[in-house]
């Protein structure tokens, strides 16, 4: 079967951290002095003393000691003393994609007792501003050991001897986790953190977080009354180091307190973290009908379509209704019969085309997968569904006790909360993988491209009891969706709703496998917060993960609610979920959604740029620049009263909020929604625009040039970044040409600032080109009859 057109993106060229690092002067270098041994470049240093066993971090372009008397911890609390130890050190070259360095290791042998030896590895590269911290851990003894708790900065003093000035923190939220800017030193968090504020009157930032993920997640605390930070690798159950072996353990944490630009820290940790988990999240550059939430009353409609044959109609009528000349369209059939019903026999670990059928999802005369997804991809749709995590079907453990957890089913006739059964698959057991691995295996051959995990809570089990005893919590967590990845292909479309229900952590473990998290519960309408938990992860959005805030429907939304929701959604998050069938999506709102596609390309996206300067409040500034001479902006008011929203074009961004444009510049402000030009802003001034009550809009800004420009087009958000070819001027015979992938039947206006030159005529290799001038407002509409590439071009006179 011919697959649908989904657009690729071109492979971004990660050049190793090239674009993070500053220049080079020296190698890293590996010093001895006494009791200390140092690992450094020319902005950090890493001091570990070898009688004490503690270590501590420097930036060296302040000489501000950041962290001292970290400890070195594994499975340690800290009131057992240890006697004769013996500390050695050992260096060694390293090159990865990162660059070259060298790795410091510091082994720590005990003279007696049940502790392990144990191994910190801490790794600089040459003229980057971060270091890699990791662990490896050798069971000496007769006896297993699990290693659950490693504490690579324990209990360090945190700025010794100095009080920032206005500290602020930021969790490095997860899935549903809350995530604002707090105005506060303390933090205990999973995942990453920042830490930023003044000392001495010069801004100071400390980013940390996990790095490469596999067996452990990352937990990261600063306790503010005692200036204490800690930063452990950890997991439930622990990893298992049988007797005479060595984990060499491949998780690592990121550690960053060089870097002053709060934004450019979390970014660089960002782009290291994609690069460490070679995460490649593909981006939804489409809309996708759930027919869950379109069949729910309370969020959609209250139309029964959640089945194959209804949603091949939905399919049918998306082609009638043009929008497949925009965008592909994704459809998502979902099995959700819950184990609330029938006695708890459910589809869940059968998954097959008998019991999909069984339970109403596959519906005559699409009632196999192959054939739902064989008419969905025939008409230029892509097919997606869905699974619960880890609810099996009460027959299915019947039949298969064995594939359980170990290999128990007493408990299967308690009732339990809804998505926590006392009965759970085994993932790390073969048999069981064989058989999920198939069902995935089976389900890219009939056509399937994306899958919704549904209550992975479920799936996260912290009191171990795997069949596979080498398994971790999080290992036997991933294996849940590695299975998938393997079955499905690198390609599909793999969706994770960690929504961290009934106390489950939310976490980044997932990283290089899943393209998708949720960042809030079940809900169809919009509100700021949800902007915010994906707006204030921007430097992970993207690049590791993408994130969204559940579907959306267009009831109950007018005209500037709904371009609010597209716009926030469409370029903060970039993944829209629709509940609103297109049999009654209306011209108006399908004309709006069109202006999302293609979504924002690459791994970058829009920097909350107020988030410091307004916090705790959602912030109301986002801003995507795209070089020295254009951005877009979004505004937010977040309030239920209309307010004006102001930020300044210049100054130091952290302190201000600002655009981090030229001061000596002038920029040109384009209205997007409203189709409005209004004027030049000085680079020294402030946009200033009034909002409605809980509006956001989007503009162009760009820097005013001594020649035609274009400011904005009417097909797409970003006004010119996307959608159309860039613009090329050419002063010899004063001629504006460019590319525009017009539309059959709907006017692509592009909107110039004439500076001083008038139009004098138009052209178009097909369809027409008309021209329309007022004041410094000069405007080109092409048109065409069949959608088609256009080029065109425009001549100018002084």
């Amino acid at each position: 079967m011919k697959p649908p057109n989904i657009r690729r993106r071109r492979p971004l060229l990660l050049a190793t951290m090239a674009v993070l690092s500053l220049t080079p002067l020296r190698a890293v270098e590996v010093t001895e002095s006494g009791d200390s041994v140092t690992i450094s470049n020319d902005v950090l240093e890493l001091a570990y003393d070898l009688k004490n066993g503690t270590w501590s971090a420097t930036d060296l372009g302040t000489e501000t000691k950041v962290f001292a008397n970290a400890r070195f911890t594994v499975d340690e609390i800290g009131w057992k003393k240890p006697a004769g130890v013996s500390r050695s050190w050992r260096e060694g070259e390293v090159q990865d994609r990162f660059g070259k360095g060298r790795t410091l290791t510091i082994t720590e042998t005990p003279g007696g007792g049940y502790a392990p030896v144990k191994s910190l590895h801490l790794t600089v590269y040459n003229g980057q501003p971060f270091a890699a911290v990791g662990f490896s851990v050798t069971n000496q003894h007769g006896f297993p050991m699990r290693v659950a708790r490693i504490g690579v900065i324990d209990k360090a003093a945190f700025l010794p001897g100095k009080k920032p000035t206005h500290p602020q923190v930021l969790r490095g939220g997860a899935g549903a986790e809350k995530n604002r800017v707090e105005n506060q030193l303390g933090i205990d968090a999973h995942n990453n953190i920042l830490v930023t504020g003044k000392l001495g009157g010069r801004r100071h930032s400390f980013v940390a977080g996990g790095l490469r993920y596999r067996d452990f997640l990352r937990r990261l605390v600063i306790d503010e009354r005692r200036s204490e930070l800690t930063v452990t690798i950890e997991d439930p159950i622990g990893k298992l180091v049988p007797p005479g072996t060595t984990c060499d353990a491949v998780d690592s944490v990121f550690l960053d307190f060089v870097t002053q630009d709060p934004f450019a820290s979390l970014e660089a940790y960002g782009m290291a973290m994609r690069i460490a988990n070679k995460a490649n999240p593909k981006p939804y550059d489409f809309p996708t009908l759930c027919g869950w939430l379109v069949s729910q009353g309370s969020y959609g409609e209250g139309r029964p379509i959640n089945d194959s044959k209804s949603l091949v109609n939905q399919m049918e009528l998306a082609v009638g209704s043009g929008l497949l000349g925009y965008t592909p369209v994704a459809i998502r059939l979902e099995p959700d019969f819950y184990c609330n019903q029938n006695y708890g026999d459910t589809q869940q670990g059968w998954w097959n085309d008998a019991k999909w059928a069984k339970y109403g999802s596959l519906t005559p005369p699409y009632e196999t997968f192959g054939k739902f997804c064989g008419r969905i991809r025939g008409l230029g749709g892509i097919p997606f569904t869905y699974i619960q995590s880890n609810m099996p079907s009460n027959d299915f453990a019947l039949a298969h006790p064995e594939w359980m957890m170990r290999g128990d089913i007493s408990r299967l006739h308690a009732e339990h909360r809804h998505h926590m059964p006392f009965v759970k698959f085994d993932f790390t057991h073969p048999g069981f993988q064989a058989h999920t691995l198939a069902m995935w295996k089976r389900l890219a051959a009939d056509g399937l491209q994306g899958i919704k995990f549904d209550y992975p809570e479920s799936a996260w089990i912290p009191t171990g009891g795997f069949h596979d005893e080498t398994h971790t919590t999080t290992t036997a967590y991933r294996k849940v969706f590695e299975l998938a990845r393997e079955g499905l292909g690198g390609d599909a479309f793999i969706h994770e709703r960690n929504l961290g229900e009934y106390g489950t952590p939310t976490l980044d473990v997932t990283a290089g496998i899943v393209d998708l998290q949720r960042v809030w519960d079940d809900s169809s309408h919009f509100e700021p917060e949800m902007a915010s938990r994906m707006g204030l992860r921007w430097y992970k959005n993207r690049s590791v993960f993408g994130y969204y805030p559940d579907g959306k429907s267009f009831k109950n939304m007018d005209a500037d609610a709904r371009r609010t929701m597209l716009t926030l959604v469409g370029l903060i998050s970039g993944r829209l979920e629709l509940g609103t069938s297109f049999g009654r999506m209306t011209q108006e709102e399908q004309h709006d959604l069109t202006r999302l596609y293609p979504l924002l390309d690459g791994t970058r996206s829009f920097r909350p740029v107020d988030m410091l300067s307004a916090a705790p409040a959602d912030p109301s500034v986002y801003v995507y620049a795209a070089g020295p001479n254009a951005a877009q902006l979004i505004l937010c008011n977040n309030h239920d009263a209309g307010r004006t929203i102001s930020v300044p074009l210049s100054g130091d961004q952290a302190d201000s909020g600002s655009l981090g444009l030229d001061a000596a510049a002038g920029y040109y402000l384009y209205d997007f929604w409203n189709d409005a030009f209004l004027g030049e802003i000085p680079g020294d001034g402030a946009v200033s625009r009034p909002l409605k009550p809980l509006q956001s809009l989007v503009y162009s800004l760009r820097r005013k040039l001594d020649h035609p420009q274009a400011l904005s087009i009417n097909r797409h958000i970003m006004q010119g970044l996307a959608g159309h070819a860039g613009v090329k001027w050419n002063p010899a015979s004063l001629t504006s040409t460019g590319k525009a992938a017009v539309v059959g039947g709907e006017s692509f206006v592009i909107s110039f600032a004439a500076n001083g030159h008038h139009p004098v005529q138009a052209s178009a290799s097909s369809g027409s080109a008309q021209l329309t001038h007022d004041g410094n407002l000069v405007k080109l509409t092409l048109a065409s009859v069949d959608s088609a590439d256009v080029q065109w071009s425009v001549v100018w006179k002084k």
